[in-house]
């Protein structure tokens, strides 16, 4: 009886102040389980050191790695035996992919064009951001104006109510 190979996302995440050998052995140790159980590394990606949202195991960052594999759940439990005993791994999470799944590939070219209309659509923002500057600048006067009719109005009213109580 074979075992039904599936598809799964794995993020795990290390210390931010770790040395890098130490996320290459994780990574070397990780290989070697899925060699050994008939697995595979379709796409690994290296988020980097980002801020965790809460502290975990009293560390504030913490180094993203984010993983899809297709393996056996036998695999799986395993890797996830061996990332809850290695002291460089502090959280991961493992969920699985539809059967389905296709690892999109974003080519290139893609990317870049994507980059050059962000810095346009930035440099067209400009013009904008410096209107508003001008609008809150006049909206302040405008303020200042009405301010001055506010106290303008209070001082004729408290003069009409030297003598409370005849109308």
């Amino acid at each position: 009886m074979s075992e039904v190979v599936r598809k799964y996302e794995l993020i795990y995440i290390h210390p931010g102040n770790l040395p890098s050998e130490d996320v290459e052995t994780v990574d070397e140790t990780l290989n070697g389980t899925l060699e050994k159980m008939a697995g595979e590394l379709l796409h690994r990606e290296d988020w980097g050191v980002r801020a965790l949202a809460y502290p975990v195991k009293k560390h504030a960052e913490g180094r993203y790695i984010l993983l899809r594999l297709a393996c056996s759940a036998d695999c799986l439990k395993e890797i996830e035996r061996r990332f809850k005993i290695t002291e460089s791994v502090i959280k991961f999470l493992s969920i699985r992919l539809a059967d389905d799944f296709v690892q999109e590939v974003i080519p290139e070219e893609v990317v870049e064009e994507g980059t050059e209309e962000v810095a346009k659509e930035a440099s067209e923002e400009a013009p904008k951001e410096e209107r508003v500057e001008e609008a809150r600048e006049e909206g302040e006067a405008t303020v200042e104006e009405a301010s001055d009719e506010v106290e303008a109005v209070s001082k004729s009213d408290d003069a009409e109510d030297k003598n409370p109580g005849e109308e």
